[in-house]
C-alpha cells in the first residue's frame, strides 16, 4: 500500500502537535505549581478541588466570625466590670447616707451618684468600630441608644441578639449570640437608672428620707448589681464557648488547606520528569521530520 506524502505530513504533524500540546500543559502547571488550570484538565480533581475550597472559604468566615464575636465579648465583659464598680460605689454612698451627716455631706453624695449615673449612660452607649455594643439589633443607629434628658432616661435600642455563627446551618440567636442588652444589664426601662436618678434627688435636697434609703435603695442596688454579674456570667460562657470553636475552626483549617493541596498541587518531580521526556521526544520528532519530509517524488524529479 502506497502511503501518500501529505498522509504523512499530516500525521508527522499531528504527533508533533501533540507533543507541544503537552509541554504547553507541562509548563503551565510548572509555573504556579498547580495541576489543575481548567476544569477540562481533570474534571474529577476540579469538582472536588471547588468543594473543598468552598469548605475552606466557610471555614475562614466562621474563624473571622469567632474573633469579632471575642472582640465583641471582651469589650462587653470590660464594660460590665466597670458598671459593677460604679453600683458598688451607689452602694457604698447610700450606705453612708443612712447615717446622720450634715446637710452638705448629703448634697456631695447626690453629686456623687449623679455623676455615676451620668457614667452608666457613657459606659451603656460604649462602641466597637462603629457599633453600640449594648443596643441590640439596632447598634448602627445614629442617636444614642441610652439619652438622658433632665431626670427622665430613654432607650433607642431593643433587646434582640446580635448572632456570629461559627457552624453551617440556620442561626440561632440563643446559641450564636454575642451580646447583652442594656434592659438585661439595667432591668426593664433601665430601671436602676431611674433607680440612681430618685436617690440623686433625695440627697441633695438636704433631707432624704433614710428608711428609703436603707431599705428600697440599698434593695435596688443589690438587685442591679446580681444582674450585672448575670450578665457577666454569660458572656463569660459566651467566651469559653468561641474560644472552644476557634481551637476547632483552627484544626478544620489545617485539614481542609491539606486537602486543597493534595488535590490541587502538582509534583514538580514527576513534572520535570515529563517535560524533560517530552522535550526530548519534541527534539527526535523534527530531527525525524526533516528527513522524512523532503524525500517526495519532486526531489527525484530534478
Amino acid at each position: 500500500m502506497r502511503i501518500a506524502t501529505n498522509t504523512m505530513t499530516y500525521n508527522f504533524l499531528s504527533s508533533m502537535n501533540k507533543s507541544l500540546n503537552r509541554m504547553n500543559t507541562l509548563q503551565e502547571q510548572l509555573s504556579d505549581g498547580k495541576a489543575i488550570h481548567r476544569p477540562s484538565d481533570d474534571p474529577v480533581k476540579a469538582i472536588r478541588s471547588l468543594k473543598l475550597n468552598t469548605n475552606l472559604t466557610q471555614n475562614e468566615q466562621f474563624t473571622q466570625n469567632v474573633k469579632d464575636a471575642l472582640s465583641w465579648l471582651e469589650t462587653t465583659d470590660g464594660s460590665l466590670t466597670d458598671i459593677s464598680s460604679i453600683i458598688i460605689r451607689a452602694k457604698e454612698l447610700i450606705v453612708r447616707a443612712g447615717s446622720p451627716s450634715p446637710g452638705i455631706a448629703y448634697e456631695t453624695a447626690g453629686e456623687e451618684v449623679d455623676q455615676l449615673i451620668n457614667q452608666l449612660i457613657n459606659i451603656a452607649n460604649t462602641q466597637i468600630g462603629d457599633r453600640y455594643i449594648f443596643a441590640g439589633q439596632r447598634d448602627k443607629m445614629t442617636a444614642l441608644p441610652v439619652a438622658r434628658t433632665a431626670d427622665a432616661i430613654v432607650y433607642n435600642g431593643d433587646n434582640n441578639k446580635i448572632s456570629m455563627p461559627v457552624q453551617p446551618g440556620e442561626v440561632n440567636p440563643e446559641q450564636d449570640s454575642v451580646n447583652v442588652t442594656a434592659l438585661e444589664v439595667f432591668g426593664p426601662n433601665l430601671e436602676v437608672l431611674t433607680q440612681l436618678i430618685e436617690v440623686k434627688n433625695q440627697l441633695k435636697s438636704g433631707t432624704p428620707d433614710v428608711n428609703y434609703l436603707t431599705t428600697t435603695a440599698l434593695q435596688n442596688v443589690d438587685a442591679a448589681h446580681d444582674r450585672v454579674l448575670a450578665a457577666q456570667t454569660h458572656v463569660g460562657t459566651r467566651m469559653a464557648m468561641y474560644e472552644l470553636s476557634d481551637s476547632f475552626l483552627q484544626g478544620d483549617n489545617v485539614t481542609i488547606t491539606a486537602n486543597v493541596s493534595a488535590n490541587e498541587d502538582l509534583d514538580v518531580a514527576r513534572a520535570m520528569i515529563d517535560f524533560k521526556t517530552n522535550e526530548n521526544i519534541y527534539r527526535m520528532a523534527l530531527s525525524v521530520g526533516a528527513r522524512i519530509m523532503p524525500a517526495s517524488l519532486a526531489d527525484f524529479l530534478k
